[in-house]
């Protein structure tokens, strides 16, 4: 705190967000604290919108399925590769190390369908 004022608000144990400082206590403060963050919510979607739409102009139906299939693809190979190892109470080195790498690319791929996914729910690519 540079202010070096007091702290006022209430305390609950997990909840330090409702601390306030004087100044954020004032409700002109916190009037032009939501009014600062809506704008930027609108900002920041509106450039969401301009560089994903721009960056990205084949997020569509087929492009999203096509991730979505090959998000399934890569489980059932990490899945198949995990009974497989299981076969033996210590599995090869090789096995591991595939495990691994196969795992990996799992949760790259499903980490990139969530990420679409979310951009589609926010509205930041027209979809046909």
């Amino acid at each position: 705190m540079t202010s070096g004022g007091k702290i006022i608000g209430e305390y609950t144990k997990g909840k330090v967000d409702k601390l306030l400082t004087p100044e954020a206590s004032d409700s002109g403060a916190r009037h032009r604290i939501r009014h600062f963050l809506e704008n930027m919510d609108a900002a920041i979607l509106e450039a969401n919108c301009e560089v994903i739409g721009r960056e990205l102009p084949n997020l569509n139906r087929d492009s999203f399925l096509r991730m979505a299939v090959r998000v399934a693809e890569l489980r059932a190979d990490y899945i198949r590769a995990g009974i497989k190892a299981a076969e033996s109470r210590r599995p090869e080195t090789a096995a591991v190390a595939e495990l691994a790498r196969l795992r990996a690319a799992y949760e790259e791929m499903q980490s990139v369908y969530e990420a679409a996914e979310r951009v589609i729910e926010r509205g930041y690519v027209k979809l046909a």
